[in-house]
């Protein structure tokens, strides 16, 4: 048998046949027809190139098995067997080529007479390949969490995957031969008509859409809906991918408010915020710098900072930059947050901190805040002098007792002595006159350690009517040697007496603190001039001041001859803690107080300063229309006498022998005791009770107060009188309301026996 093409072997071959062979050799297939055994009969051109196989002759059968696989021959057997059968199919089967490469290959299985069997070989190995493309396709698309439909021509659905059910909760069933636009809500329709028409036109669409699910829920989708063309650039419908951003939507939407929250956080600060990467680049900056001077902590800036560029690159102080460089480094290093601080040319002081940026366990950079630290600053540096200040009253307080205790000795031995020199022929005027100034002085000694005390504790203001004169004399006198040699003093009272209502140490006080600012203001040497005038405020000072018209004032006036303040300072000068000072130089509370004084005492301050020519200060007080008092001036000597038994209580012997002199002088009955135990001691053995107790305050283990409650409760009817050089009000209150009477040291021999007398009536 040959397995050559068809050859014409007569002239008598029947047409039919002719055409027949012609069509099998010229088949773009190749084609073979095997004989009931297996063998090939013919094989078309196609067949031979493609198999290979050998020229006609007895030796050269070749069997189709010989390419066929086991599946290909089983069709081949059944295709034999019923020869009146349709034809037979073989798609996807793979035969082996004669350069041994695998073809997939469709088959058909044609019957013809004798048992033979044509076989067609078609190659499908491109449309098995588009084949399984597809099926992959499908199977990703089925298998995506995203929602596809797809429609035909008409806009129609045709196809929806798995996602599209469990996303929309419709079934196949209920979509299949529907437009999509169920799917929206309602609003959506002009975003519908816009789609269908790009895609319509070939384009593709990508938007947002609002989806309503079968049970009526809303939800936010991202669609990207592309057209589909066939070959020939047909539009066959288009391919829809939906993704639910819902939760993303809502994410985004709480970053967003979150984001925008810290930014009205950082907008809000006073503090200029900075946001620098690894390499102490700017990344973000609030607006805090706007509201800031341009050089605010060593940052130096012209407009708005730069970002990107190293925030080092805004400092223009090498020393400054080296320093931040340094505390940058330090806390990328370290992770630790480092305060910095800056004390400014212009004496502003600016707080910066330095902290780590770090997001999870990634450093970012740092993250500076600067702030105007400097009214800070200047109030820590007020409660440290504040501190010191109540150190030094806590130190005068007890220098000021000890300082009242031997006051107490000199001024009591010297009364004691007048009365006695009283008694001596006419020749002891001297003698007397010696003793009158002593007594002056210890008095006026007496009201300067009140005046040290004043200056560091809280007193009860005493307002009486005193002359201003004689306040601008103590004054001068307390002064006077404080002042430096460059400083002149020049005093001009009126001729005279002012009187004014008003404490006299707090006048005094004003009059200080007016005094060493004046100094103050005068580094080089000046003059000031201290007067009193009595007069009636113009119309200009009275509309100022808020005043009532025509009354007269004391006006007492310190005038220097210094700096002068400036006009843009003058109204700043009573504020609470405001100086002009160097630190250290000043506490920002002396005119405040001298305000406080003056306006307590009814009346008010008039400023006047001119820059470069120096500054007035005129304190207009209310007049007093009574007799002033006469400070520092020595009492007249005790005549009162009186009987009793006195129990004096001390720890300071100069006192107890003092007390008990001027008392037996008086004509009482006296006993003394050291401390509080010793003086129980007494009472407890004493055959006749005592009448009045005169004990000291400040005693080691039991001081006077505490004496006080426990006689009180064993010995009720003994009256108390409680001396000190100072109490404070609590312990004043204390002490009254044990019915306990308060004298304050140094007293005169007068005095107390006036308090011991009244105390004898009362019992």
């Amino acid at each position: 048998m040959s397995t050559t093409t068809f050859q014409a072997k007569s002239a008598n071959h029947d047409l039919g046949d002719r055409w027949w062979a012609a069509m099998f050799n010229a088949s773009p297939d190749p084609q073979v027809i095997c004989r009931a055994d297996g063998s090939v009969q013919h094989a078309n051109p196609k067949a031979q190139l493609l198999f290979r196989f050998p020229s006609a002759s007895p030796e050269a059968t070749v069997f189709i098995h010989q390419v066929l696989p086991p599946a290909a021959m089983q069709i081949l057997d059944s295709t034999r067997q019923n020869p009146a059968a349709d034809p037979q199919h073989g798609k996807g089967i793979k035969v082996a080529s004669a350069d041994g490469a695998g073809l997939i290959m469709d088959l058909d299985f044609i019957p013809l007479h004798g048992g033979a069997v044509l076989i067609n070989f078609r190659d499908a190995t491109v449309s098995h390949r588009l084949e399984s493309h597809v099926q992959r396709l499908i199977t990703a698309i089925d298998a995506t969490p995203d929602a596809f439909l797809v429609t035909d021509k008409n806009f129609q659905i045709t196809y929806v995957n798995p996602a599209f059910q469990t996303a929309t909760g419709y079934g196949i069933e209920e979509v299949m031969g529907r437009p999509d636009d169920f799917l929206r809500a309602p609003g959506e329709q002009d975003r519908v008509r816009d789609y269908l028409q790009q895609v319509g036109q070939g384009r593709e669409w990508v938007g947002e859409l609002t989806n309503v699910r079968s049970n009526g829920e809303a939800y936010l989708v991202e669609s990207t809906i592309s057209p589909i063309f066939d070959l020939a650039g047909g539009f066959m419908g288009y391919v829809t991918s939906e993704r639910d951003i819902t939760q993303r939507k809502q994410l985004q939407e709480e970053v967003r408010s979150e984001r925008d929250f810290a930014e009205s956080i950082l907008k809000s600060l006073d503090s200029g915020i900075y946001s620098l990467d690894c390499e102490f680049r700017l990344t973000h900056a609030n607006d805090g710098w706007r509201q800031m001077p341009a050089e605010h902590g060593g940052i130096r800036l012209s407009g708005p900072p730069e970002i990107g560029r190293a925030l080092i690159d805004y400092v223009p102080d090498p020393g400054r930059r080296a320093e931040l460089l340094s505390a940058f480094q330090q806390v990328v290093d370290s992770g630790k947050a480092q305060s910095n601080f800056f004390h400014a040319a212009d004496g502003l002081y600016w707080a910066v901190q330095i902290s780590p940026w770090v997001a999870g366990a990634q450093k970012k950079g740092l993250i500076l805040s600067v702030e105007d630290h400097t009214i800070y600053h200047e109030v820590q540096n007020q409660l440290f002098q504040s501190q010191k200040m109540e150190i030094i009253g806590t130190l005068a307080a007890g220098v000021a007792h000890d300082f009242n205790n031997l006051l107490q000795v000199i001024m009591g031995h010297v009364q004691l002595l007048q009365m006695q020199a009283l008694k001596q022929p006419a020749g002891a005027a001297s003698l007397l006159q010696g003793l009158e100034k002593i007594s002056m002085a210890s008095f006026r000694a007496r009201d300067i350690t009140q005046q040290l005390l004043s200056f560091s504790r809280a007193q009860d203001e005493k307002n009486v009517a005193v002359d201003l004169n004689q306040v601008i004399s103590d004054a001068v006198k307390i002064t006077g040697g404080t002042l430096r040699q460059n400083v002149v003093l020049a005093i001009h009272p009126t001729p005279a007496p002012v009187e004014v209502r008003i404490d006299f140490t707090r006048a005094s006080q004003a009059l200080l603190n007016l005094f060493i600012n004046a100094q103050d203001a005068m580094p080089d040497g000046g003059t000031i001039t201290l007067s009193n005038a009595v007069v009636v405020p113009d119309a200009a000072l009275v509309a100022r001041h808020q005043l009532r018209g025509g009354r007269e004032y004391a006006c007492c006036t310190v005038a220097d001859t210094g700096r002068g303040i400036s006009p843009e300072i003058l109204p700043k000068i009573f504020q609470s803690y405001f100086s002009t000072k160097v630190a250290g130089k000043g506490t920002g509370l002396g005119l405040p107080i001298v305000q406080r004084i003056v306006r307590e005492a009814g009346g008010f301050i008039d400023v006047e300063s001119v820059p470069g020519k120096g500054t007035t200060f005129h304190l207009y007080l209310p007049l007093a229309h009574e007799a002033s008092i006469p400070a520092g001036e020595a009492p007249k000597l005790p005549v009162l006498r009186g009987t009793g038994r006195i129990l004096v209580v001390d720890d300071v012997e100069l006192l107890r022998d003092f007390a008990q002199n001027f008392l037996e002088m008086a004509g009482f009955t006296v006993l003394t005791a050291k401390n509080g135990e010793e003086a129980i001691r007494i009472l407890e053995t004493s055959a006749k009770p005592v009448d009045i107790i005169l004990t000291d305050y400040n005693m080691p283990s039991m001081n006077g107060a505490d004496l006080v409650k426990r006689v009180s409760a064993n010995w009720p009817k003994i009256r108390f009188i409680l001396a000190s050089g100072y109490l404070d009000e609590k312990t004043q209150a204390d002490v009254r309301n044990q019915n306990a009477t308060l004298i304050l040291k140094p007293y005169t021999v007068d005095d107390l026996i006036k308090v011991i007398l009244a105390e004898m009536a009362a019992g």
